[in-house]
């Protein structure tokens, strides 16, 4: 491949030289793109198109298929993780976070469900002092 890349890139350089050097060349060179230009660019646009059309019809069935799987996999994908979740020990049980302050944190009750909040007294700001100059 650097062989034939080499070789592209000889006769690209020798291409050029004979537009910019030999008269007649460029006069061929310029009859034969200049005078079809439009008929190039329609023939481009068109072929970019249908290519991005084709690609994206390509994606599009791509992303269906792949929708179909995973509607078809996921019922049994969630129903396997359900009954791993229902095997795990919860972490409440086990047990309970010291409180962060000093101020005792009243226990719940075994069988009551609300939640206790812990009480904090209010702390007095004292007033700055005021430098003497």
């Amino acid at each position: 491949m650097i062989i034939e890349a080499i070789v592209i890139a000889f006769f690209s350089f020798w291409l050029a030289n004979e537009y910019v050097y030999n008269v007649f060349f460029r006069i061929y060179v310029n009859s034969i793109f200049v005078e079809h230009f439009t008929t190039y660019t329609i023939a481009l646009g068109l072929g970019i198109g249908l290519a991005g059309t084709a690609a994206a019809a390509t994606l599009y069935k791509n992303l269906r298929d792949a929708k179909m799987k995973l509607e078809s996999v996921g019922p049994k994908i969630r129903g396997s993780v359900e009954r791993m979740l229902a095997g795990v020990t919860t972490m409440e049980a086990q047990g309970v976070v010291p409180p962060i302050s000093s101020v005792p944190v009243s226990q719940p009750a075994p069988g009551d469900a609300s939640t206790t909040v812990a009480h904090v007294p209010p702390v007095s700001t004292s007033q700055p002092t005021e430098e003497k100059k």
